[in-house]
């Protein structure tokens, strides 16, 4: 079942207040996240809110990364969409919790853009991981969507390259 891309909604808690709230700090590190992403980086915007904040978008050729801090609350927002089979998308979310010093983490994992050719469209499958950090270090490269269909159990095994 192939996917046209891999979006990762990340919710990072208690996070270190100053570096989320320093505007060259964060760009620098969500470039970083990019590139250990193994993406190829085309551009970044970065704006500095005041009194704290900081909005930012990396554009790669396979989509995109962007955050949004509310470094009072020590809480960021991140999204990591990437394209094709090239990125690894979950090395940019553990580098991000990593050097934002998350406490906690929760990720929505969307595989986006799957054909169901017998309904005429493109659909996506979800999967929810939270804990601390730790959690994105025992992530596999395979994770599995369990389908329910008219009482009968059936599982796919899915390779969405960690």
């Amino acid at each position: 079942m192939p996917t046209l891309g891999k979006h990762i909604i990340v919710e990072l808690s208690g996070c270190d207040e100053n570096s989320i709230n320093e505007i060259t700090e964060v760009e620098k590190t969500m470039l970083e996240a990019a590139k250990q992403a193994n993406a190829t980086i085309i551009k970044s915007v970065f704006h500095k809110f005041s009194p704290v904040g900081v909005s930012g978008v990396v554009v790669i050729s396979e989509s995109h990364l962007s955050i949004h801090t509310w470094p009072e609350l020590g809480y960021a927002a991140i999204d990591i969409y990437t394209c094709g089979n090239t990125t690894k998308p979950f090395k940019a979310c553990y580098y991000l919790a990593k050097k934002f010093k998350a406490q906690k983490i929760k990720a929505t994992y969307i595989l986006r853009g799957i054909e169901n050719k017998r309904k005429n469209l493109y659909t996506h499958k979800i999967k929810i991981i939270e804990g601390n950090i730790n959690v994105l270090k025992v992530l596999p490269t395979r994770i599995k969507i369990e389908k329910y269909k008219n009482g009968n159990h059936k599982k796919d095994l899915l390779l969405v390259g960690g």
